[in-house]
């Protein structure tokens, strides 16, 4: 399950990216492109495609959960030594779809899909190093702060792929409108 930002959050973050990249060899890094950009609220591993219909019905509940207001990706982090990536701000929004990720593995129980269990990181893969250290990244992006927007839908996504995965999204929820 995921959330995809509008295009215009993309868009400001991707402007800003782009004066980052310049400042950065290549080589040591693989930025992910924008299309691929989504915040995770369950990893729900790589089950078999013909699971995905039974998964989206156990996850039909969540459509009567109301949109989620003024979300906004700010900061930055790095896991490890490799994966780059921006944050959401310590908001309301956040408090919400936190609850949310937590709902997730009660609700594909019996669907054969096991979620992952680690405490859910709420952030948007921006970039995977090859080499170098990511803190001059994370301290040059902490002060980043995006446009806000209302989350009105959630996403169940495939991904598919190796170092370059691609991902589909195979099931929309709406949201309840405020």
């Amino acid at each position: 399950m995921a959330v995809v930002p509008p295009l215009t959050v993309i868009e400001h973050l991707h402007d800003l990216l782009t004066d980052v990249r310049r400042h950065v060899p290549e080589r040591s890094i693989r930025w992910t492109s924008p299309e691929r950009w989504h915040v995770t609220l369950a990893f729900m591993g790589d089950p078999d495609e013909d699971v995905d219909e039974d998964v989206a019905e156990h996850l039909a509940p969540l459509e009567q959960q109301p949109s989620i207001a003024q979300a906004r990706l700010a900061g930055a982090g790095a896991f490890g030594r490799q994966v780059l990536w921006i944050g959401l701000e310590d908001s309301p929004a956040l408090d919400t779809l936190a609850g949310v990720a937590r709902s997730i593995p009660a609700l594909v129980r019996g669907t054969g899909v096991v979620p992952d269990r680690r405490a859910w990181r709420p952030h948007l893969t921006i970039a995977r190093l090859r080499a170098g250290s990511p803190d001059v990244l994370v301290h040059a992006l902490a002060a980043y702060r995006g446009p806000a927007w209302d989350i009105d839908e959630l996403h169940l996504v495939r991904s598919s792929g190796g170092a370059q995965p691609v991902h589909r999204i195979v099931a929309s929820l709406p949201l309840q409108p405020v």
